[in-house]
């Protein structure tokens, strides 16, 4: 079984995935991804060590849960009941309210050069969700992938949407406005105020058109109230895993598989440095509660909740 590293004070709780191709950190604080080294170069942005960890304000590299983006007023109904959730962005709950997945310390259950397996517990009433949630996080590594699937269970009717929330620059410094995005997804959920307005319209014709690659310091989205995007894609609607995005430096090359039904594309325009990383969080519509026919969230007791998100590097 492989321990934290212990070379310093720093680096304590810090696991790290080897392979051939790749170097992958990854802390327990938020079962974070902390850095993903190719060919010598660190792809994320955001922090490194614990310390920093509790300075980020911007969920770098962390599990978000139980919901992750945003719930229009932070409250919800199940079953005919109303549920009160924290509120932590502006009238609304975002990526799980105060206290989310990503500021937890999860418990590691399982570790080797090439896997680590991280549990939580979300009480019963956390963040004012029903249910007692119990959530694994298992990091995979073979060859230039990166794998990781997350699953839970319940024991009440709650809500779950979890996703990783990796800033990704191919460049390693910087900004990312060099990249170029293409995002495999015909259509998107226009948002009001970063809450979806309910349609889903096609992105031919559009600024969101990413079908094709783009540069993304060239783009603008017209509802984005920073510049540059925070728009959820709506991806092909099939079982199993499909390619959702490859993000290029024109010299290095990342491509992200999910099986989640749509991907939020951030361009970081509210990190401390602006445009440092793109955030890809594979994962469910933003607001779903609200919207009948988006793809539900909500999981039962005897469901397995189940999401795959791999990453890789050429």
């Amino acid at each position: 079984m492989m321990q934290p590293t212990t070379e310093s004070c720093e680096n304590q709780g810090v696991y790290t995935l080897r392979s051939e191709a790749l170097s992958v950190r990854i802390s327990p604080i938020g079962a974070r991804l902390l850095s993903f080294e190719y060919r010598g170069t660190d792809w994320l942005y955001g922090p490194k060590t614990p310390q920093q960890i509790q300075e980020d304000t911007c969920y770098c590299g962390a599990v978000c849960g139980r919901v992750a983006n945003r719930i229009a007023g932070g409250s919800f109904e199940l079953d005919g009941r109303v549920y009160k959730l924290a509120v932590n962005n502006g009238p609304n709950h975002l990526h799980g309210g105060l206290v989310g997945f990503s500021d937890r310390l999860w418990t590691v259950e399982e570790a080797s050069d090439s896997r680590l397996v991280l549990s939580l517990v979300s009480p019963d009433g956390e963040e004012g969700y029903p249910g007692t949630v119990t959530a694994k996080a298992e990091y995979s590594l073979c060859g230039s992938t990166l794998s990781l699937t997350l699953t839970a269970q319940t024991d009440a009717p709650t809500l779950l949407n979890l996703t990783n929330h990796a800033y990704w620059n191919l460049n390693g410094t910087g900004t990312m406005d060099d990249h170029m995005l293409q995002v495999n997804a015909s259509a998107y959920t226009p948002m009001v105020a970063n809450i979806p307005t309910g349609s889903i319209v096609p992105v031919d014709g559009t600024l969101y058109d990413l079908t094709s690659p783009a540069c993304l310091g060239e783009r603008n989205a017209p509802d984005a109230i920073a510049g540059g995007y925070d728009d959820n894609y709506v991806l092909p609607a099939k079982a199993g895993m499909r390619e959702a995005a490859v993000l290029t430096n024109g010299k290095v090359t990342l491509r992200l598989c999910t099986d989640a039904p749509g991907l939020q594309v951030y361009t970081g325009d509210y990190l401390p440095l602006k445009r440092g990383g793109v955030a890809l969080e594979a994962q469910n519509f933003p607001d779903s509660p609200h919207r009948p026919h988006f793809p539900t969230i909500e999981l039962r007791p005897g469901e397995l909740y189940s999401r795959t998100i791999t990453w890789s590097a050429s």
